[in-house]
């Protein structure tokens, strides 16, 4: 098998030099920006990838050139055995790199797991510090649960 260049253009001419696969719309959080007061939540997931169409997809990006590869979505860490998943991509051939974008919640739960699957990096967004304004962005109390994720990460990733 011959190793292919990345030919891979955007509508402006530049050159695409990684892919963000979604891989879950499902958030734990309720942030205004995403999901306005009245919303009706999140649907239930209707035909989402499997892993085994997850891997096909990322080898045929993988000959066309693209290596960096960053899992996101919603959030991630929600998708039903999510390190499965980046031990999958691991394995495929070209694929040296590989993140995985969070809101942190769950990260705690998972940054062990994660680590030996094969991330190599992470990107967690943290808009605030401050409890009360976390909680009023998130509508969730889960600062320190996204601090407590982001220490053990710092340990494993």
């Amino acid at each position: 098998m011959t190793k292919q260049t990345n030919t891979l253009t955007d509508a402006f001419g530049r050159k695409i030099e990684y892919l963000r696969l979604s891989v879950t719309h499902r958030c734990a959080s309720r942030c205004a920006h995403c999901m306005p007061k009245h919303s009706e939540g999140y649907k239930k997931p209707v035909n989402w990838l499997s892993f085994n169409e997850i891997k096909r997809i990322l080898r045929l990006f993988s000959k066309m050139g693209l290596r960096p590869i960053r899992l996101t979505s919603g959030k991630p860490l929600l998708r039903n055995r999510i390190a499965n998943l980046a031990g999958r991509i691991k394995s495929i051939p070209g694929i040296d790199d590989h993140s995985l974008s969070t809101n942190g919640t769950q990260l705690a739960k998972h940054a062990r797991a994660l680590w030996e699957a094969g991330v190599t990096r992470l990107n967690v967004s943290l808009d605030t510090l401050k409890p009360l304004r976390f909680a009023a962005m998130t509508r969730r109390n889960a600062l320190n649960e996204v601090l407590d994720g982001l220490k053990l990460s710092l340990i494993h990733i």
